[in-house]
């Protein structure tokens, strides 16, 4: 089951959107309305492209110290605004899933901890959080600036796969994932549409006909919708039977 806290962030979202109740939703216009960010289109995004357009208009970002390689997005933050870059060539889909998947980050690991630390200690913490001067003994231990980031925050969405290795940055992408599918495709709402009888399908069946339904109506890219589907399927009917196990028909 989803978080409670991950819906939440969801639904602030799509309350300061304006809400949205068709789908595939229309992300791209509802970050406008939701965060302060913009969104930027590069066919075949590398890390170099990044780099590129942040330094030619002259942004005070740090060496970006990550190997060029193809990009299906990135999110960029400063003094509480950001930028997402997404490949312009990738699928409608995919590009739909990339920058729900950007605009969590943005959320969970820059936004609403800034926000928070902002609440706490006052506005003139925005000096320390944007590094323009380093905080004091009283502010370095506040627990809410330890979960701000500091000065320029950057992710990058790379197509390359792999284990991640460390645990943190693991949890991090794993929560993002979460927020990103409840943003396109809430829970609830997936629910919903499922058929009274669906319960009387196999577990197999169960998992091909969401996997269907996340892409068709939600707008799910299929790499993703086939993992999601499991993940629904086992939280509301607790896996496959034994016998569906043991493949007994």
């Amino acid at each position: 089951m989803v978080k409670s806290s991950t819906r939440s962030v969801a639904q602030a979202f799509w309350g300061a959107a304006g809400q949205s109740s068709s789908f595939p939703r229309d992300l791209e216009g509802a970050v406008a309305w939701a965060i302060p960010a913009a969104i930027v289109r590069v066919p075949t995004l590398w890390v170099q492209d990044v780099e590129i357009y942040l330094r030619q208009r002259q942004l005070p970002i740090p060496a970006i110290r990550a190997e060029d390689r193809p990009l299906h997005g990135c999110v960029c933050a400063y003094a509480g605004r950001g930028l997402i870059f997404l490949d312009g060539t990738d699928r409608i889909n995919e590009i739909r899933f990339t920058l729900a998947h950007e605009v969590a980050h943005f959320l969970l690991d820059y936004l609403n901890p800034r926000q928070r630390a902002v609440e706490k200690l006052g506005s003139e913490i925005t000096a320390v959080l944007d590094g323009h001067r380093p905080a004091t003994l009283a502010e370095r231990v506040d627990a809410l600036l330890a979960r701000a980031h500091i000065g320029f925050y950057v992710h990058f969405m790379h197509r390359s796969g792999g284990e991640i290795e460390v645990e943190e940055i693991a949890t991090a992408e794993n929560d993002a994932d979460q927020l990103a599918l409840e943003l396109l495709a809430p829970e609830g709402e997936v629910h919903c549409l499922l058929p009274l009888d669906f319960s009387k399908k196999t577990y197999k069946q169960r998992e091909i006909n969401v996997r269907r339904l996340l892409v068709g109506r939600f707008g799910v890219p299929p790499s993703i919708a086939g993992a999601y589907a499991s993940q629904l399927c086992r939280q509301w009917f607790n896996g496959p039977s034994f016998k569906e196990w043991l493949g007994v028909r």
